[in-house]
């Protein structure tokens, strides 16, 4: 089974864009916790015509930040 979050050719990680459901899946969490996060400020989300995404690299500074 192939990672549904792998970095895309040609593609800056930094403009990946995330559902809650893969970015859940990446914090090990639920997708209600993704959604409290946002509330709280600390994950910002994009909205693109009513879809919510997160930058993978936002993603990518919280998971750092946990592991310090």
């Amino acid at each position: 089974m192939q990672n549904e979050v792998e970095n895309k050719p040609g593609k800056p990680t930094a403009l990946q864009l995330l559902t809650k459901k893969e970015v859940a899946r990446l914090l090990a969490c639920s997708v209600r916790m993704v959604e409290r996060l946002v509330a709280s400020g600390t994950l910002t989300a994009v909205k693109i015509r009513g879809a919510v995404r997160f930058r993978q690299s936002d993603i990518e500074q919280i998971m750092m930040k946990g592991a310090a």
